[in-house]
């Protein structure tokens, strides 16, 4: 037992010797059943506090907290170490082992935010949910909560659902949850994921079936669509990937970005309720699953029907050609959104070449119509005719309004057949002439042919 304390002894000066405090933390860890180890804690736990990443003070305090020194330490301590570590909420599960801290915890919320370093209060009642008492402090003091938070609504909203006085203040308050979540969608400052964990969290709660009832086809249906989130990358190392795995990357993130923007605007539409109609009707029970992303719209997919979800075109009206996919329902808000529906094709079909990009370029222009973003990515291939589908032609359906420019069968509409390629992306499509053409990205070999025909027409001239 001498030579075991001895030992210890020796440790602790070694330990509190280290300049690397991350390594000091680490052997107090591995040695916390030492009493002098413990002892040397109680002593250094301010500074400890101070020094250590949140991850260390955490398992430290993890450990530390099962014996009596621990607990004495919360007691005198937990408001230093609280205050002094970058995760201040993180430590209170912890420091709440001290029936003593725990009680002062629970009566200190304004210390709690004063005095705590992070940028989000309603981590503040994520924590507090995990400690005895917490949840009757979260309904208390809703109104603290709600004024001080700046995201993460769900971190309050759940646990305030577990106490009748939380279930009542959330009903009166769950518009402003609402605009909490989505404070200025305009300005792409939304939080559509925490929106829909409240929704999910409504179920089964007589008193918010109507909330739940009119959100909850949205929060099922944003869970439906599986986006594959990319890793954290730092971006000295995305910097270093080729391009093309940068691009990747982008386009995740853009996705990602995207389909929390959507369904933003969905949520706050006024139309919402006919939005949702119509993606039940186009979906008939199948689920949607994601397909690709614009500049300005979300594009999603139910066996051979496709639905495009985003702002309104830059050009609305849609100049008709063959080779123009035009969308068989399509119908603009007063919110500046609009849905489209179209059929289903391939977009990265080997058939889709540089030379059959020049010829539906050519083609389009020999008819007096610009295409802006001429681009292999805007074409695709029909894997069926283009023929509009029985449920668009129902009386039922059709209570939501026909293409203004419709697609019914005339004398001089041509069906586009399965195998037919298209321009898929009808964003920035214009008659020749147009004061509101806009150019935007083309393919490589498209600025080419503009450039060499710009260059012979100058020589003509001459």
């Amino acid at each position: 037992m001498e030579n075991s304390l001895k030992k210890g002894k020796c440790f602790v000066r070694i330990i509190m010797r280290k300049i690397d405090i991350h390594e000091t933390v680490k052997g107090m860890i591995l040695h916390i059943e030492n009493a002098d180890v413990r002892k040397e804690i109680s002593k250094q736990i301010k500074a400890i506090s101070l020094l250590a990443t949140p991850e260390e003070l955490k398992a430290l305090l993890e450990v530390f907290m099962k014996y009596p020194e621990g607990l004495e330490v919360a007691k005198e301590n937990w408001d230093i170490i609280y205050n002094n570590t970058i995760d201040s909420a993180g430590t209170l599960p912890y420091l709440a082992q001290s029936p003593e801290a725990r009680k002062d915890i629970l009566e200190s919320l304004r210390f709690l935010i004063d005095y705590g370093h992070y940028d989000d209060v309603s981590k503040i009642a994520k924590e507090l949910s995990n400690i005895e008492g917490g949840e009757k402090v979260i309904a208390e003091e809703f109104e603290t909560l709600l004024e001080e938070s700046r995201k993460n609504m769900d971190y309050i909203v759940v646990p305030l659902l577990k106490t009748e006085l939380g279930r009542k203040k959330l009903k009166q308050h769950f518009s402003e949850i609402k605009e909490k979540c989505f404070p200025n969608i305009n300005d792409e400052l939304f939080f559509t994921k925490d929106f829909f964990t409240i929704i999910k969290a409504l179920k089964d709660i007589p008193e918010f079936k109507d909330e739940y009832e009119e959100y909850s086809y949205f929060a099922q249906l944003y869970d439906d669509i599986v986006l594959d989130e990319e890793p954290p990358h730092r971006l000295q190392s995305i910097l270093e990937m080729p391009r093309s795995e940068q691009s990747k990357i982008i386009k995740k993130k853009d996705a990602i970005y995207d389909k929390d923007k959507e369904f933003a605007h969905l949520v706050c539409s006024d139309d919402r309720e006919e939005k949702k109609l119509i993606l039940q009707a186009v979906s008939n029970g199948n689920k949607y699953q994601f397909l690709s992303c614009g500049s300005s719209s979300f594009v999603i997919c139910t066996g051979d029907q496709v639905v495009k979800l985003g702002a309104g075109r830059r050009k609305y009206n849609i100049p008709y050609h063959p080779r123009i996919m035009m969308p068989y329902f399509r119908k603009k808000y007063n919110d500046g959104s609009c849905l489209e529906v179209f059929n289903y094709g391939i977009v990265d079909s080997a058939e889709i070449t540089d030379e059959k990009l020049i010829e539906i370029y050519k083609e389009l222009e020999s008819a007096g119509i610009i295409w802006g973003d001429a681009r292999k990515d805007n074409l695709l291939v029909l894997t069926q005719d283009n023929k509009i589908p029985e449920f668009i032609r129902s009386k039922d359906f059709n209570v939501f309004g026909f293409l203004e420019d419709t697609m019914v069968q005339s004398e001089e509409h041509v069906a586009l057949k399965k195998g037919d390629i298209v321009i898929s992306d009808l964003d920035m499509l214009y008659l020749k002439g147009d004061p509101e053409y806009r150019e935007g990205i083309l393919d490589v070999i498209i600025e080419q042919y503009k450039y060499d025909k710009s260059n012979k027409q100058e020589g003509e001239e001459r």
